[in-house]
């Protein structure tokens, strides 16, 4: 076959579409996420004190933080994963300026006195521990995926999986703890979801370089 024949063979050929990252995100977690949840449910489980917890406020407030982070992590695993899209800041900035905001509530309200028993708390290292294995099972299902995708960073796209995983094994992780201030998330889980935005970095430079 001459050249010119291979090339106007290639050009006739369609290219196969790219499944919406959107999709594969979703994708991705309807699959891993339970697995979470059931190691969640058969090791810890929700705290006995929910109900009370809730009424009290800080509970409440924990959740709420943790879930802008878990938005923040959606739209930068969604912009990393496909080439030309701008870097989304609005939702990182949203939940950085939250949980500033709602540590300097924590200094207000309760008093700048016995800080370091809210910041140290009863449970960092069960926190840092336990983060990381219910975010497991969620990261290695957004890496899987968005190999379909066309990532050009593969170092950023695996960082923004660890910070989506890392946040939902945050989340489901805060259903147990009994630490609600939000000096102690601001530092022990922030350190999980950290951690688990290492790991993710590292394994996307491998997984899904192209």
């Amino acid at each position: 076959m001459r050249t010119d024949d291979l090339i106007n063979a290639l050009a006739r050929d369609p290219v196969p579409a790219l499944p919406p990252v959107r999709h594969l995100i979703v994708r991705a977690l309807a699959i891993s996420l339970p697995v979470s949840v059931m190691l969640f449910v058969a090791t810890i489980g929700i705290r006995k004190d929910l109900m009370p917890a809730l009424a009290e406020g800080w509970f409440g407030i924990k959740l709420l933080l943790v879930g802008l982070i878990v938005v923040a992590g959606w739209q930068l695993t969604g912009s990393r994963a496909q080439p030309g899209r701008s870097l989304p800041l609005l939702g990182a900035l949203a939940a950085g300026l939250a949980m500033l905001t709602a540590v300097a509530l924590d200094l207000r309200i309760e008093g700048v006195a016995g800080w370091t028993e809210r910041l140290i708390g009863d449970n960092a290292a069960k926190c840092m521990m336990l983060i990381p294995l219910l975010s497991a099972a969620p990261l290695a299902g957004l890496l899987h995926a968005l190999r379909d995708a066309a990532t050009v960073r593969p170092g950023q796209a695996g960082a923004a999986a660890g910070l989506l995983a890392g946040a939902l094994g945050a989340l489901l992780y805060g259903l147990h703890c009994t630490d609600d201030s939000p000096l102690f998330l601001g530092v022990w889980y922030l350190a999980s979801i950290g951690l688990m935005m290492l790991l993710g970095a590292l394994a996307g430079r491998h997984l899904l370089r192209w």
